[in-house]
């Protein structure tokens, strides 16, 4: 595990790309935080991955990869809102909020469901339906 960042440097830019997007109606993209920080995608999801070993007991809890990783999450909850209120905003911009929406990136959203994964049990009762339909 190689921390890179403080998290309260990260914190802090994370606010500012944050608060620019807001003041400048720029969409929230990972371009807009790495003006404000030199983090790359790559070790945000290193971060992210510490930080679920570290809940599941896989490795030592360190205090800065875990509030690092929760400013990593609040961003990504940001860029949802974003496009959220993008959407609901601006009847005009619906459909690029939608798209956007389901860009992983942006938080995956799908407009189906997700299929179940695993075996699946079907039950047929055929009580009552008589002899001559097995036949």
């Amino acid at each position: 595990m190689n921390i890179k960042y403080k998290a309260n440097e990260l914190e802090e830019a994370f606010e500012k790309a944050m608060q620019h997007c807001i003041d400048a109606h720029v969409p929230p993209v990972d371009f807009v935080l790495h003006e404000y920080t030199t983090i790359s995608n790559d070790t945000m999801n290193n971060y992210l991955k510490w930080a679920e070993d570290m809940e599941m007991g896989k490795i030592e809890p360190d205090p800065e990869v875990i509030r690092a990783s929760v400013a990593i999450k609040k961003w990504g909850e940001f860029k949802t809102f974003w496009w959220v209120t993008l959407g609901v905003n601006n009847e005009k911009l619906q459909t690029m909020a939608i798209f956007n929406l389901k860009q992983p990136c942006n938080g995956g959203y799908t407009d189906k469901p997700v299929g179940a994964v695993g075996n699946v049990e079907i039950v047929i009762n055929t009580q009552g339906v008589g002899d001559k339909a097995f036949k």
